[in-house]
């Protein structure tokens, strides 16, 4: 895909998970094509080394700065580098114009609409208010994108156009689909992420009832063990593991027994395509995004006794990643929709 456009992408405020994941991608892709700029959060200068041809501004804000003042340091960078052709923030509000054409995605669906989610009242405070910040952003917008069919729903429900999915792209799970050969799989069952609309409490139900077929199942618990509910840190048959780098959840992955996500809301299927596609079994929540990912693939509607919503039960082995695409793929989609625009 070719470049004709000079982009500032705005990643100052990811450094884990999703995110993450989405900045090297773009990284990557960027550094093959002749570089672009980047604005990214400390715990992600290391990637100038690893992509010389962009150029990295590492953003350093406190939590205080970015809730009163998150555009003083754009306009530093804007004197070094003049106007962008195209800004793209990733989950950042867009406060006005920053490129000659500006570009909103969104990475967190718990800020836009009203989801039923075990969230706390604090919680539910910050991403109202931060809901608020994101849509006079999106009014401020050329395009909005979004991470699944679901979120663009639901942002075009709040009243907003130019809309344009991006999903997340699946390398990983390809690349498993494509060799066949998996490590054979460990008594272990593996759920990635900590934030309360991950419903752990209910990930331990699940788990529990997994148990009563394989009794010496261990529950591995990946994320910010800081938000692992306390009912689960002092079981024997439970291991938290802190945030750990990408490779060793992957890794994780391939030899679980048994994926599980209770989540209750996502804005994409990425963590569920990963656990899907590279563990034995999985045991996900029946919500949009997961069925978006599922769609034409074989699995069944499964009930877990104690828990009132529907799962799906799925088969590494039945699966043949109908709804995957690569990061290439969606980086020059991207690319593609941004040199359409006038």
């Amino acid at each position: 895909m070719r470049l004709e456009h000079l982009f500032l992408l705005n990643f100052a405020a990811s450094y884990s998970e999703g995110g993450y994941k989405r900045l090297y991608e773009y990284s990557r892709w960027f550094n093959q094509h002749g570089g672009t700029y980047f604005a990214i959060h400390p715990r992600c200068a290391h990637l100038a080394k690893e992509f010389p041809s962009n150029r990295f501004f590492v953003v350093a804000q406190s939590r205080l700065r970015r809730l009163f003042d998150d555009r003083s340091y754009l306009n530093k960078i804007l004197e070094d580098i003049g106007q962008p052709d195209l800004y793209f923030a990733y989950g950042i509000p867009m406060y006005g114009p920053v490129g000659r054409i500006n570009w909103a995605h969104l990475n967190n669906i718990l800020t836009v609409g009203t989801h039923v989610a075990p969230i706390s009242k604090l919680h539910r405070l910050k991403y109202w208010y931060l809901g608020r910040r994101i849509c006079r952003g999106f009014a401020k917008s050329d395009v909005i994108s979004a991470e699944s069919r679901f979120s663009l729903q639901v942002i075009a429900a709040a009243g907003f156009g130019n809309l344009f999915l991006s999903k997340n792209g699946a390398d990983d799970e390809i690349a498993s689909l494509r060799q066949g050969n998996h490590a054979p799989a460990e008594n272990v069952a593996t759920v990635v992420g900590t934030h309360n609309h991950k419903a752990l409490r209910e990930t331990l139900v699940v788990f529990q009832m997994l148990k009563q077929e394989h009794q010496q199942l261990k529950l591995v618990v990946i994320g910010d063990a800081r938000r692992v509910p306390d009912v689960m840190r002092h079981r024997p048959d439970v291991e938290i593991r802190d945030a750990l780098p990408r490779p060793a959840v992957i890794e994780f992955l391939r030899r679980s027994r048994y994926y599980i996500s209770t989540t209750y809301v996502e804005n994409s299927c990425n963590g569920a395509s990963e656990g899907v596609f590279l563990a034995q079994t999985s045991f996900i929540t029946d919500i949009p995004p997961h069925a978006e990912l599922l769609a034409g693939e074989q699995f069944d509607h499964v009930t877990v006794p104690g828990l009132s919503r529907p799962f799906l039960r799925l088969e590494r082995s039945r699966l043949r990643g109908l709804n995957l695409e690569s990061w290439d793929t969606i980086v020059n989609a991207m690319v593609a929709k941004a040199n359409a625009i006038p």
